[in-house]
């Protein structure tokens, strides 16, 4: 039998919230390489050019009173 079977539940949530900031902050560095990444990959140019024409879509001032 493991240790970790003898907690009690309140135990397992002490133990639960002192780890929570390693947790947020692993995720935090994977929330980072994940940003890095997605910069540091160049966006295909058919995929360039229909963002390009969405966003003159958004901002058309045409319908604007």
């Amino acid at each position: 039998m493991d240790e970790e079977d003898d907690l009690t539940p309140e135990e397992i949530d002490a133990l639960f919230e002192q780890t929570q900031p390693i947790g947020n902050a692993l995720n935090a560095v994977y929330q980072a390489e994940l940003i890095v990444a997605a910069a540091a990959t160049p966006i295909p140019a058919h995929v360039r050019a229909r963002l390009d024409a969405t966003l003159r879509d958004l901002t058309d001032d045409e319908d604007a009173p």
